[in-house]
């Protein structure tokens, strides 16, 4: 449930910073597609037992806010 949790709080920041900014729709839209991808990936490599990142709340905060980019930093930071 920590998790869920996460991941909104963190596509609610998205989407308060992307209101704060006055976004235009495609670049509030690239902005969610972009967390909606990393979470994608986490979870489906967390699904199918990768141990590439682990799933915690931080992690979940942090792809649902930096979305696919934050995944690959995470994924970077776990190798090394």
């Amino acid at each position: 449930m920590e998790i869920v949790l996460s991941f909104v709080i963190g596509f609610s920041i998205v989407g308060l910073l992307a209101f704060l900014f006055s976004l235009k729709t495609k670049g509030f839209f690239r902005i969610l597609l972009n967390s909606l991808c990393g979470t994608l990936a986490l979870v489906l490599l967390s699904l199918f037992r990768v141990d590439i990142v682990a799933l915690n709340p931080l992690n979940a905060l942090i792809v649902g806010i930096l979305g696919a980019p934050g995944f690959i930093a995470l994924w970077i930071i776990s190798v090394f």
